[in-house]
């Protein structure tokens, strides 16, 4: 992570993906990505410790 504060009174912070984290004096905080770098997708909610599903109850054919 890279940190940088060139404007007065702007936080700028560079994750090591290229990710910069730009925060205004008023709190309010902008990201950008290099082009081709998307936001981590959520977590699929048998990961997040949901049960799984019950394959055994089938329809009757």
């Amino acid at each position: 992570m890279m940190r940088c504060s060139l404007a007065r009174g702007r936080r700028f912070v560079m994750d090591d993906d290229g990710t910069l984290h730009v925060t205004t004096p008023s709190g309010v905080t902008r990201t950008t990505r290099p082009p081709g770098v998307r936001p981590p997708a959520p977590e699929p909610p048998e990961a997040a410790g949901a049960p799984p599903p019950d394959d055994t109850d089938l329809p009757p054919f």
